[in-house]
């Protein structure tokens, strides 16, 4: 609690003094020592503004001004070296340059880097602070910053400076623009067009869209909801309608809103000219960043991927960004935040991302099956599982981050999806489907308020532990901190579901093929693959495979399907206008299937989990 100082009282104080005049000295002493107070109790304050000067601009310069100094000789400040959400070291300050540091008479400050992203300034004593320097913007990620010919994305870590010992400081914000543009942002309002910040932290921690943007508002129990597109949508209504569904249902779970007001922000990948859907989301307390493609997926408001984004990115205003490991209560923005719980953050997340959209009647049944078994067809295809635990690869993402999957040793988005389902298919048959995940989610959001340290991997084991009665610690140590196998079928099979692998055997050359206006093109070769070790190269136009035609990957596709394992093929390819022909020996893949769906006639038990889990 911050106290400040009475001068009624303290004037008051001096009443048993003598004379009138020692009376009013006092007085006057005890005014100026409460100014004094006062000065030493206020923070400083930090001003930025960020300035875009036409569209289409790939830099935005940034001033950022110190107030309400105290004497000291130097300042340090940094720019982070990752984005909180994004667990990957991005090095930010390699985007900015033209740093300058002055007075605010105007004279310059010496300025020299102690770092990557740390610079001191020598500021003499000096109580206000101005610093300018410019960013390129050109990385369209949910953690980076980008600028396009009509919007552009800004993530605060990525964006401002902050001084090393000063992340409590509240902060305004203002911008100038491009004619035309807007700002959203959940931040407060301020004066004069301004948004205000609490802390460093809390700046960081809200997406910045700028741009030509549509919005739709309404509210949810009360809450203000606001959705930022860079167009007006086919069918607004069905999408203000489906993400109301999505805000009830959790709330519902949850006993509640955690937030005051909340912003999904949709900003269309630019650099797609293709029908591939690609989305990627980022959280924040009060809001999400979703980028996505094509820029037509958002006119269907009940397009299954993009329900799953939403979803997952909502339920993180409970899970991680305020139920929270310990380790993430007090972060580091310079360096790694090592905690072994991402997979409970991350993979519990998307548990609930499926869980949330099947109780809400947004996906059908089939739909969370298919969701499991992809999720499973992945742990049975991955040797890693049996090689690194849950709780080692989330330490280990560091190594790759999170910008590519495929580059992560072990998806714990996956496999803690699909120990999150396992967790609650054992707290439901130990406590006859009196208690599930859903209890342990309530017991942790009671128990680890967001003011709170944060829970530690010993709380997850005494809550379930708490909640089944029983000694759950087993569960953890085996399939969290070790690598056993995990009791799918078994465990399935509580839940009236039913698994069944299949082996398939497939044909591959070992090359990445690309449609482009000149033919089907080989995009990409896996050295190690037989055409790696054949005299194809990465450009070649390929015309015949077994003598026969080929235009598209689906031709390629169906020849393989006829083709006999060892037997050499004969290739033709176009390279610098002659014909070439390779003949290779395509190797033998062989991947696992997993099938899952409902057991035919199942115990009134696994019939309750089961209806409990995903409906029927």
């Amino acid at each position: 609690m911050t106290c400040v100082p009475r001068f009624d009282v303290l004037c008051g104080y001096v009443v048993y003094c003598r004379t009138r005049r020692y009376l009013y000295r006092g007085c006057l002493w005890l005014v100026a020592v409460g100014l004094t107070s006062l000065l030493a109790l206020a923070e400083p304050t930090v001003n930025y503004r960020v300035t875009i000067g036409a569209a289409g601009d790939s830099e935005a310069g940034i001033e950022m001004t110190i107030r309400g100094l105290d004497t000291r000789a130097t300042v340090d400040v940094a720019l982070p070296a990752w984005t909180p959400g994004s667990y990957e070291i991005l090095n930010h300050a390699k985007y900015l340059f033209d740093l300058t540091a002055r007075r605010a008479d105007g004279q310059p400050l010496v300025l020299r880097r102690l770092d990557k992203q740390t610079w001191r300034v020598n500021c003499a004593g000096q109580s206000t602070l101005v610093l300018r320097y410019r960013l390129l913007c050109e990385r369209q990620s949910v953690d980076s910053n980008w600028l396009g010919e009509g919007y552009g994305q800004l993530a605060g870590a990525a964006t401002f400076l902050y001084v090393t010992d000063g992340r409590r400081w509240p902060a305004t914000l203002s911008f100038s623009l491009p004619k035309d543009w807007q700002v959203a942002t959940p931040l407060a309002k301020g004066a004069e067009n301004s948004y205000v910040a609490g802390s460093y932290d809390a700046l960081i921690d809200a997406p910045l869209a700028v741009g030509k943007l549509t919005r739709l508002d309404f509210s949810v129990r009360n809450t203000p909801i606001a959705v930022v597109l860079t167009r007006p949508v086919k069918d607004p209504t069905g999408l203000q309608k489906t993400i109301t569904t999505i805000v009830e249902t959790y709330a519902d779970l949850m006993g509640g809103l955690p937030f005051k007001q909340y912003m999904f922000q949709y900003l269309p990948f630019e650099d797609t000219d293709d029908d591939e859907e690609r989305l990627e989301g980022l959280e924040h307390a009060d809001g999400t960043l979703i980028n996505y493609a094509p820029e037509t997926l958002l006119d269907n408001p009940r397009a299954k991927n993009v329900l799953v984004v939403t979803a997952h990115e909502l339920f993180h205003a409970w899970n991680v960004k305020r139920l929270r490991p310990r380790e993430f209560a007090d972060y580091t923005l310079d360096r790694e935040l090592y905690t072994p719980q991402l997979w409970f953050a991350e993979g519990v997340t998307e548990y609930y991302a499926w869980r949330g959209l099947r109780r809400a009647g947004l996906i059908s049944a089939n739909d969370f099956d298919e969701a499991v078994r992809a999720a499973l067809t992945y742990l049975a295809n991955n040797p890693t599982t049996k090689q690194v635990s849950l709780a080692e690869a989330s330490v280990a993402t560091w190594l790759t981050g999170t910008s590519s999957f495929e580059d992560i040793p072990l998806d714990y988005y996956r496999k803690g999806f699909i120990v999150g389902l396992l967790l609650d298919i054992e707290l439901r048959a130990r406590t006859d489907n009196a208690r599930g995940l859903d209890d342990l989610m309530r017991r942790l959001w009671q128990d680890f308020p967001p003011d709170g340290p944060g829970y530690r991997p010993a709380d997850l084991v005494a809550a379930a532990n708490d909640l089944s009665g029983t000694d759950m610690s087993d569960f953890f140590q085996r399939f969290v901190e070790g690598v056993d196998e995990l009791p799918l079928e078994t465990t399935l099979s509580r839940a009236g579901l039913a698994m069944l692998v299949e082996p398939l055997t497939e044909l591959d050359f070992g090359f990445e093929l690309e449609e482009t206006p000149a033919g089907l093109e080989i995009a990409e070769i896996d050295p190690d693959s037989p055409a790696g070790e054949s005299e194809l190269e990465e450009g070649d136009l390929v015309r015949t495979i077994a003598g026969k035609p080929v235009r598209r990957e689906a031709d390629v596709e169906a020849i393989l399907a006829t083709l006999r394992p060892n037997t050499p093929v004969k290739v033709t390819v176009l390279r610098e206008k002659r014909s070439i022909t390779v003949t290779v020996i395509p190797e033998v893949i062989t991947t696992l299937d997993v099938a899952v769906g409902p057991v035919p006639n199942p115990t009134p038990a696994q019939k309750s989990i089961r209806v409990a889990l995903r409906g029927e």
